[in-house]
């Protein structure tokens, strides 16, 4: 690395001393922006950051942000905080400083350790002993392979050795160069310019360094003589420094730094616990933090934000603009907050001068003033204070819940509310005055010719030429004498549409040319069931329609019949509580709802609420403004809400996806090849995965499914898949991110696996058992033979044990036929009747009951989730069940009882003999004893219960195939009514339940009897 010498030539970096004065300082305007309210998101130890004292916050190549806090170095992918301890390589648990050099690598410094990111581990590169870093002394990075820090004022250098993983620290500077700049010792900070220069905070100046070459900046550079502390290049190319008290900045092509100390000093000043640090937002305006906040820079002045604009926290220590431009702060003692909606949404609250947050309409007059019509004032908007202030226009008395607001040609302007007060303003004095008292208002309503419509809930009132006679008169016409009204809107054409309650209705014909003629739509009563409350018309002439109906309405008019085009409810709309519908001047749809606001432009919706910015998701009927500028108001209970850019909803960067690890037991695999082949072990497949969009936190779901195991796509919230006991076979995994609130999702992203089979389980066992098996028939089949020959000749010579030889085949024969009858009666699996023998003996007892008049009963009864059994454990597991099941029931039967496999996991019970009254004790202890201890599968411990459906001989049973389907009906029932559990079956004689009356549960919990109880 070469070492710079002391040569003065200032010239190479703009400055310009051979004049003999310096350019005046320039002082930058502040303004406060107390007017707008903003929300911050906080992450604390709630959402996994166990301590609250952050140094450090940056974000990564990748978009993790890294937290370097007084407990651990964390990192943040938008679901979890993961911390690195000791396991991880950071055996301190004190992490001051963290940052990224140029190829990528993290790099973490305690208070005598720096350590650097290997994989997934920290190498630590220890200090000289002695050596101390502290916080606000930024780690910097020349390139990957020098890394600068200062260590007690000194400047540090870090590079590897004879290898990448081996790491020397020695100073930068050598003796002669510290002898000749004392100030090199006594360094505030150090920054490593984009050109690899250095700048460096050393003592009461600003040194320069740039190869061989120091340059020391003061007084005559625009560099007072005091310690600076933060040093910063802007994206314009522009240098700033700055301590607790001044700022200064070198603008590209200036000669000397200019002062742009935020004023007044008191505000300015930066005292705390916080670490000064200088930052940029994705529009290139620069930040830092004040006495009580922070400060923007907006090219020619300072804007402030403090507490009152929700600023909850102090004692910044790191500002950082994320990829998607959203600003974080780290903070000493509050963990991290994130602006929500930044440079996107203004808010304005009761703290801002709102009467009340209860918003209720909101208008921009000709004059470019704001007016807010709340719950309790009508205010408007002070540009010049940044202050909504109540206006002194109106008569003296409270003019609460404003409903309209509007301005005639001659600029006066006509506020309504919903008592039905009309005020008037002068143009000349815009002093209002009370015009009329109408019935109770539910809007007001402009159209091109200057009409101004009053939609009351007593009919309609318009007030014909608002310059020349500003009296309200009712429309006669008798479709809408006694209507309620509650909403207007004006198509291109100038047709004009109103809706009430329950109607829709058209006014055509030009006031001065042709007679107004009052239309009403006809409309399908089912799509209009509740209440309508907004409407608006298309550019194409179509109408839009909500509010308390079951969905959004987009309607063709036909003559005097309306027809729907499309309904709209989730996902589309957030809700159907729709409180107004309208149209901007791009020509986007808006639709405000409780939840949240829904925008569309024509082919796709997104979604509006409070993790953009919003104060509230609940909006107020009919508070919509669609500014001249292009941005949007919306009046919520919480306040004001203004849009600022609606366009960038539809340009937002595609959602990312990524998988963070993938590990087959504790064996992680290789993501990056094509294919990571493994050996059986009987170990489960871990999946973690991610997208780093945070401005979407909170509504990205994540589909995926594992090809070869699960075709069928799923979908989560969860950041982690676990697949318990992967079986042998080639997989292939997929996830992507879905944001169904902005209906977009990302590219899919994946990772093949295969798992070899077990030896036993491969072709060549397979093979191989064949022969063997083969081999082995024909040893049976030789030496059968060889006995059959041996017996023939034995025969031969033994004529005289003849008869007794035949005597002895003969009761080997009848043995063979009992062990065949035995095969044909009998379940090979459980050893209980088979199917057709129990149906024998069910048949045989009928009859017998039906001779003798005699009780008979009959069971069904079936293992609850067999199939989950089979499909988790196996069909072994499942056979070893079935065999102890059918084990417990036959050991707890009558000697009487017959009890046989009916198919699968159900069996048939033949209960001669029976009576009713004993059934719950008797059934309950056969259910008992399936349910009463677990089943053992190697290391598995299983519990199983059963359901059973049981059913007696009545005067309708006539058939097995009667009792049985009786016993199928009562134990349908049972499974349907949540399984392990007793149902009886009754005819319909005897009141027969159907599925939706009550039944007697017998559990493992209760198994109690209970003759009084109804049983189904």
């Amino acid at each position: 690395m070469p070492r710079p010498n002391t040569s003065a030539d200032f010239s190479a970096y703009g400055f310009t001393f051979s004049f003999p004065s310096i350019v005046a300082i320039l002082f930058a305007v502040t303004l406060h922006l107390n007017a707008q309210q903003f929300t911050f998101q906080r992450f604390d130890q709630d959402e996994g950051l166990k301590n609250h004292d952050v140094f450090k916050l940056i974000q990564d190549k990748t978009g993790y942000l890294w937290a370097a806090t007084e407990n651990g170095l964390f990192r943040y992918d938008g679901a979890e905080f993961h911390r690195f301890g000791a396991a991880d390589g950071i055996l301190e648990s004190l992490v001051i400083e963290v940052d990224q050099d140029d190829s990528g690598r993290i790099w973490a410094a305690t208070n005598d350790h720096l350590y650097y990111l290997s994989g997934s581990r920290f190498e630590a590169i220890p200090f000289t002993p002695g050596a101390q870093f502290t916080p606000g002394q930024h780690l910097t990075s020349i390139d990957s392979r020098h890394i600068l820090f200062l260590n007690k004022g000194t400047l540090m250098l870090a590079q590897p050795a004879s290898t990448p993983q081996h790491w020397i620290i020695t100073p930068y500077f050598n003796p002669q160069q510290m002898a000749a700049h004392p100030q090199l010792s006594q360094l505030h900070n150090v920054f490593a310019d984009h050109d690899g220069s250095l700048w460096l905070a050393c003592a009461e100046q600003l040194c320069h360094i740039n190869g061989s070459q120091i340059d020391m900046l003061g007084d005559q550079q625009g560099v007072p003589a005091e310690p600076w502390q933060v040093i910063f290049r802007d994206s314009q190319n522009a240098l700033w420094i700055r301590n607790s008290q001044h700022i200064r900045a070198f603008a590209p092509g200036g000669s000397t730094f200019v002062d742009r100390s935020i004023a007044p000093t008191t505000r300015g000043t930066f005292s705390g616990s916080g670490i000064l640090t200088i930052a940029e937002d994705r529009s290139g305006r620069v930040l830092t933090q004040t006495s009580t906040g922070i400060a923007r820079w907006s090219g020619d002045h300072w804007q402030l934000f403090d507490r009152t604009n929700g600023l909850d926290f102090s004692d910044i220590s790191s500002i950082v603009s994320d990829h998607n431009g959203a600003l974080w702060f780290s903070s000493r003692g509050h963990g991290l907050r994130r602006w929500l909606g930044y440079d996107e949404v203004e808010n304005w609250t009761v703290a801002q001068g709102l009467g009340n947050d209860v918003v209720w309409t909101i208008f921009r007059d000709r004059q470019n003033h704001i007016w807010f019509g709340d719950e309790t004032q009508v205010s408007q908007l002070d540009e010049t204070q940044n202050r909504i202030l109540p206006s002194k226009s109106l008569p003296p008395g409270p003019f609460q819940k404003t409903t309209g607001i509007t301005q005639s040609p001659d600029g006066s302007l006509w506020i309504v509310n919903i008592y039905g007060q009309l005020l008037h303003s002068n143009p000349t004095t815009q002093r209002f005055t009370q015009i009329a008292k109408l019935p109770t208002i539910a809007r007001l309503f402009t159209d091109s010719s200057h009409r101004i419509w009053l939609l009351s809930r007593e009919g309609l009132y318009v007030i014909k030429d608002p310059v020349s006679d500003p009296h309200p008169e009712k429309v006669g016409s008798t479709l809408t004498a006694t209507d309620a009204f509650a909403n207007a809107t004006e198509a291109a054409d100038g047709t004009l549409w109103f809706i009430s309650d329950h109607h829709l209705y058209r006014l055509s014909g030009n006031q001065h040319s042709e007679p107004d003629q009052w239309t009403e739509i006809a409309l399908d009563k089912a799509l209009i069931q509740g209440q309508m409350r907004g409407i608006a018309a298309a550019a194409d002439g179509t109408l839009w329609i909500g509010g308390g109906l079951s969905s959004l309405l987009h309607l063709r008019i036909d003559n005097n019949q309306g027809h729907l085009l499309a309904s709209f409810t989730s996902p589309e709309i957030v809700s159907t509580d729709i409180q107004f519908v309208q149209f901007d001047r791009r020509g986007w749809l808006w639709v405000g709802t409780d939840l949240g606001v829904n925008v569309f432009n024509g082919t796709d919706w997104k979604l509006l609420t409070q993790r953009d910015g919003l104060l509230s998701n609940d909006t107020n009927e009919g508070a919509f403004f669609a500014d001249s500028d292009g941005s949007v108001w919306v009046g919520v209970n919480g306040g004001a809400i203004h849009l600022l850019h609606p366009e960038h909803l539809f340009s937002n960067a595609p959602l990312k996806v990524m998988i963070e690890s993938a590990t087959l037991g504790t064996r992680p695999l290789n993501l990056a090849a094509n294919k990571d082949i493994w050996r059986w072990r009987d170990v489960p497949l871990d999946v973690a995965f991610t997208s780093l969009n945070y401005d979407r936190q909170g509504s990205t779901l994540f589909r995926y499914r594992l090809l070869g195991l699960e075709p069928a796509w799923n979908q989560t919230a969860s950041h982690h898949l676990h697949y318990a006991a992967m079986p042998p076979g080639s997989f292939r995994f997929e996830v992507e991110a879905i944001d169904p609130d902005q209906q977009r999702h990302s590219a899919i992203v994946s990772f093949e696996v295969s798992i070899r089979p077990p030896w036993w389980r491969t072709r060549i066992f397979y093979l191989c058992l064949a022969v063997l098996s083969f081999l082995c028939s024909l040893l049976f089949w030789h030496l059968r033979e060889r006995r059959l020959i041996k017996r023939q000749l034995l025969l031969e010579k033994l004529v005289t044990q003849r008869t007794s030889q035949l005597e002895a085949e003969k009761s080997e024969l009848l043995t063979t036929r009992e062990a065949l009858h035995h095969q044909a009666t009998h379940d090979a699996l459980t050893g209980l009747w088979n199917r057709s023998a129990i149906l024998d003996i069910l048949q045989r007892e009928l009859d017998h009951a039906r001779r003798e008049g005699a009780q008979l009963a009959v069971v069904l009864a079936d293992i609850d989730y067999f199939k989950k059994i089979n499909d988790t454990l196996g069909h072994l597991a499942g056979d070893l069940i079935l065999r102890d099941v059918a084990h417990r029931m036959a050991q707890n039967i009558r000697p009487s009882d017959f009890i046989g496999r009916y198919g699968g996991e159900e069996f048939l019970i033949v209960l001669p003999g029976l009576p009713e009254g004993d059934t719950p004790a008797r059934l309950s202890q056969i259910q008992h004893a399936i349910s009463q201890a677990p089943f053992f599968y190697l290391a598995e411990s299983i519990r199983v219960t059963s359901s059973f459906g049981a059913a007696w001989i009545n005067l309708e049973t006539i058939s097995v195939e009667d009792m049985i389907r009786n016993a199928d009906e009562a134990l349908y029932a049972a499974k349907a009514s949540g399984r392990n559990r007793i149902v009886f079956y009754r005819s319909p004689h005897n009141q027969t339940v159907s599925p939706e009356q009550p039944e007697h549960r017998l559990t493992t919990r209760d198994r109690h009897h209970d003759d009084n109880i109804s049983q189904t």
